[in-house]
């Protein structure tokens, strides 16, 4: 046999044996609780059997020899010549391990393992000379397979071999291109989803137009069709992490001396690949924790009148574009008194800060590094580490985590999860003129408010939000932008693991599907900043890392509430106030860095026409210029809404594009004047000077 060929036969080999065994983990711990279910003992002595023939083939002498001892062993047990009793499970569990770190050995090209040990365990329990109770007297009872009918081999190969005609294994990197493809075709589906908008405006009626948004409507479904399908093949179920728990919670409960049933649904739900290898982590810290810190010992779930046996609950469901993993058991629960007090004994908090603590926040308690509830350190828990790569984990998924607990009855820990990391649902605010995406997955709600129902606590700025306060931090402070005019706002409440938080925003543009781009080394650096993506209108637009807006809200200083920039008004009598309005942050800086160097015009900087509109009623404003092309409400609609409240102002219009019914249209709006970019500052100064008057 060739050299490539013989590579080929050990890599389908290792996928085989690590699937194979995955199962024979899940089965073997079932089995304890179906030990007369012969079907199972079937399953289980055949997936033996496979790895044995298969290493057998190709030389893997260790792992041949282990598997034919434990074979022996569950030939008896089918044939009822052996009873399941825990320590030949125990066993058999154990070989199953050494199974693992041989075919480990195999894929790294080692000779690490030892198997003299289990080879050994393995010859005494055959012989049943390790507390194993011999039922061959039994042996009539226990009904032995009836030749011919136990052994449906062949029928399962057919089987099997269908299967695999109708399946193909795809390397991870090939789908990962595939869908960086896909993402590329939904940004251009975007930019004519909007051009086509934008033409229908200007030609209303037009057939060909009408035949474009046809077209357009089809491509945006194909698109659709054809990223759902190339996310459904990096789908894999969530069962795939739940299978080794069962084998976990066994063990740990022997261990523990406690009697614990897990109980699993929904191990069906997919969810992408990259999200499935980021929690595996998170859940067997979660389901461990569960049964050390919540399940109570069998003797005292008997005092408090409960069953002696504690279960935990394991369950996943999809819920809109997310994935939600509930961990509950019927324990103990947690008391947000005693976690303050072993906080405030650990100095993670001070007994001060423990006052003002909600019970919500009492039980985030748990995810601070160093943080444990456990009287003495032990094999599985009392170093403060566990919940701690709970947090970071469901961090770097952009996930949330909640808790409800209750003394004595139990608790219950519910992950949110978005499906995929490669192309996301977004919330899009307008901030400053500027446009930010929010990951979908972290915002839970959003809240139109007044300036005048923000409060200030000890330095920080909060908002009443129903049963509880809610700290706020203005997205303009963190990016340093210009501060809004407007007195309306609103609060888009944001989560991340345990912890909410309001992020301050002039208006919400809306909700839209984005792909996520990296923004390269030189600028990835930036905190707060997860990547960039580009809107239907070509522009790129930074979507926000709550983890990261979350650290520089932290590391802020404290002040006073913020005035809203009236003082940004001269009040030198000579001195001209003019309001520039333009989304456009260097157009702004510009027009303000020419106007000022007149020494006579004091700039006001407006970002949006909303803010216009307030600034021009609330402030001695003496002159607008705005720019003509903005979003929402262009320069002459602006114009006309100022001239209908009264501004009597001169308002002069600027533009990039040369528009030949422009004249036309600014003196209907009001417009005093209208001057094409890039500016002249002499020709605009005089013309301010005509307007205005010899005010300098």
């Amino acid at each position: 046999m060739a050299h490539g060929e013989m590579d080929d036969l050990i890599q389908d080999f290792i996928l085989e044996s690590s699937e194979i065994l995955e199962q024979l983990d899940q089965d073997l711990v079932e089995l304890e609780h179906r030990k007369s279910d012969l079907e199972l003992l079937n399953k289980i002595f055949r997936a033996a059997h496979t790895i044995k023939g298969s290493s057998s083939f190709l030389g893997f002498d260790k792992m041949s020899t282990v598997t034919h001892h434990a074979e022996e062993i569950l030939n008896k047990l089918r044939k009822g010549e052996m009873i399941v009793v825990p320590e030949i499970m125990d066993i058999l569990l154990e070989f199953v391990d050494v199974v693992k770190r041989i075919l480990d050995d195999i894929r790294n090209g080692r000779d690490s393992v030892d198997i003299d040990g289990i080879v050994k365990k393995l010859k005494l329990a055959n012989e049943g000379r390790i507390n194993v109770t011999s039922a061959s007297g039994n042996a009539e009872k226990k009904q032995p397979p009836v030749e011919g009918k136990d052994d449906g081999e062949g029928a399962n190969l057919k089987k099997a071999t269908k299967a695999i005609e109708q399946t193909i294994r795809v390397d991870v990197s090939r789908l990962d291109s595939l869908m960086n493809l896909v993402g590329e075709l939904v940004l251009s589906r975007n930019r004519i989803a909007q051009i086509s908008s934008e033409l229908e405006r200007k030609f209303e009626g037009d057939y060909l137009v009408e035949q474009l948004l046809e077209t357009t409507s089809q491509i945006g479904l194909i698109t659709t069709e054809l990223q759902l399908a190339v996310m459904k093949t990096r789908m894999v179920p969530i069962g795939k992490v739940f299978n080794k728990f069962p084998r976990m919670i066994r063990d740990l409960a022997r261990d523990l001396k406690k009697d614990v049933d897990l109980i699993i649904t929904g191990e069906d739900t997919e969810l992408d690949k990259s999200v499935v290898e980021e929690i595996g982590d998170p859940l067997v810290h979660m389901i461990r924790n569960a049964v050390d810190h919540g399940v109570e010992s069998p003797e005292e779930r008997i005092k408090k009148g409960k069953p002696a046996k504690g279960k935990v609950h394991l369950a996943a469901y999809h819920e809109g574009n997310h994935i939600v993993i509930e961990i509950s058991d019927d324990g103990k629960g947690m008391d947000p008194e005693k976690l303050k007090k072993k906080a405030i004994e650990k100095k993670i908090i001070t007994a001060e800060e423990a006052k003002g603590m909600s019970k919500e926040e009492a039980f985030g308690l748990i995810f601070k590094p160093g943080f444990s509830t456990a009287e003495k350190v032990t094999g599985v828990s009392g170093r403060g580490v566990g919940m701690d790569v709970v947090k970071t984990n469901i961090e770097k998924l952009n996930g949330i985590i909640m808790i409800d607990s209750e003394v004595g009855k139990g608790s219950t820990f519910k992950l949110k999860l978005p499906l995929t990391l490669a192309i996301i649902q977004a919330l899009l605010v307008e901030v400053s003129g500027e446009v930010f995406a929010i990951p979908l997955v972290s915002v839970i709600e959003t809240v139109r408010i007044n300036e005048k129902e923000i409060h200030n606590f000890e330095g920080r700025e909060v908002l009443k939000l129903r049963d509880s306060v809610l700290s706020l931090v203005r997205l303009d402070d963190v990016f340093a932008l210009e501060g809004s005019f407007s007195q309306d706002l609103y609060v888009v409440v944001v989560a991340l693991a345990e912890k909410r938080i309001g992020l301050v925003v002039d208006r919400l543009v809306g909700q839209e599907e984005i792909v996520i781009k990296s923004l390269g080394e030189y600028l990835s650096g930036n905190v707060g900043i997860a990547g960039a993506t580009i809107m239907g209108d070509g522009k790129v637009r930074l979507i926000l890392d709550v983890s990261g807006i979350m650290e520089i809200a932290s590391k802020m200083p404290k002040k006073n509430k913020r005035a809203k920039g009236l003082k940004a008004v001269s009040t030198n009598s000579n001195a001209i106030n003019a309001l520039i309005v333009d989304d456009s942050t260097t157009d702004r800086k510009i027009m303000k860095r020419l106007l000022s160097s007149s020494g006579w015009i004091n700039c006001i900087e407006v970002t949006n026409p909303h803010d216009a509109i307030t600034a021009a009623q609330d402030l001695n404003i003496d002159l607008v210029i705005t720019d003509v092309m903005m979003p929402d409400i262009d320069g002459f609609e602006l114009a006309r809404i100022l001239r209908e409240r009264g501004f009597e102002k001169p308002i002069i219009a600027v533009s990039g594009r040369g528009e030949s019914a422009a004249g036309q249209k600014a003196k209907i709006s009001g417009i005093n004047a209208f001057m094409p970019k890039p500016i002249n500052l002499q020709e605009m100064l005089n013309k301010i000077d005509e307007l205005v008057g010899a005010k300098k």
